[in-house]
Parts: C-alpha cells; structure tokens; sequence
C-alpha cells in the first residue's frame, strides 16, 4: 500500500509521479487506485487507497506485520530499486533448481502411478533404473520412487498451494 506524505526539505528524497511511469497498468476500484507496473522483465503491484496517481509526491510505502511481511517487504525493496533506476535484484520467491526438479519428477510419477504403473517402471523412466526385480528391491530408487509419487499426492490435493507463497511456510494447522 502506497500513500503520500509530506516531504521534508531534503533533495534525495524522490519526488514520483505513479501515472507517467511506462508501462504501467493502472486500474480505479471502490477501494482506491490499484497499480501493476512491468519494467526489465518485472512485474511491481501497488495500491493506492487515498491518493491520487497522476499527483507529483512523495510515497510511502505500509506493511502489514502478518506472515507475509517478508515477501512484501522485499517486493517493496524491489519496487524502490526499479523507481530509482536501478535492477530489481533477485526474485524473492525463485525456488532453486534442485526443489524445482524434485516438484517436476514428483508430478510425472504421480501421473504415472494414476496410469496404473509400477513403482519400479515409474524408476525406470524418471529416474533412470536400469535392472533385475531384485536390482530393485535393493536399489535407493525404489524409495525415492515412493516419496516422489507421495509428494506428488500430497501437492495433487492441495500442497501446491504452498509454492504461491515460497519460501514462506504456511503454520501447522
């Protein structure tokens, strides 16, 4: 949430006008002005309850201290970066190659498990077994086959809602 303030006599202190910024997408609803801006490949959201965006001011910027804090506190870092003229920086929520392996492998076994195959045809395909009946009852595979497809239902009913809000964790209920 963004709200004009009133600026003190000091010269760093930018001075924005939200309307003019290109590429922004910016939407009037009953609760006030709502603001997607795309700039290097980058998505900003803000939403201004009061003030009026075609207005030359200063802004700042409130957050709420919930769950979620993290994120918007590094979104709005972020959103400050690119009004300055500077890279955005890193995504806050970029899940890193290895997790977003194991999320890709989980849902391919799970969508061969709900084809009816084998545990040990799903190690054979996604990962790579090459072996006897009883290679595999003593392989690593085998298990891993297991958690994937487990994961894989686990997300199915509803645990791929956790990646909306990564890295953060949602609390045990």
């Amino acid at each position: 949430m963004l709200s004009a303030v009133q600026r003190r006599d000091d010269e760093t202190e930018p001075i924005i006008t939200l309307a003019h910024l290109d590429g922004l997408d910016l939407r009037r609803a009953v609760d006030g002005w709502h603001g997607i801006w795309q700039v290097d490949g980058v998505a900003h959201q803000f939403w201004l309850p009061e003030a009026v965006p075609d207005a030359a001011a200063f802004y700042a910027a409130s957050l709420p201290m919930d769950s979620f804090l993290e994120l918007r506190t590094h979104a709005t870092r972020r959103f400050w970066r690119a009004l300055s003229g500077r890279p955005a920086g890193p995504d806050y929520r970029a899940l890193p190659a290895q997790l977003r392996q194991w999320h890709i492998l989980s849902l391919r076994a799970l969508d061969a498990r709900l084809r009816g195959e084998s545990y040990r045809a799903i190690a054979e395909v996604v990962l790579g077994f090459r072996g006897t009946k009883e290679d595999f009852e003593v392989d690593a595979r085998k298990n891993k086959a297991r958690r994937l497809v487990a994961h894989g239902i686990k997300m199915m009913r509803g645990g791929y809602r956790l990646l909306l809000h990564y890295p953060i964790k949602a609390p045990a209920k």
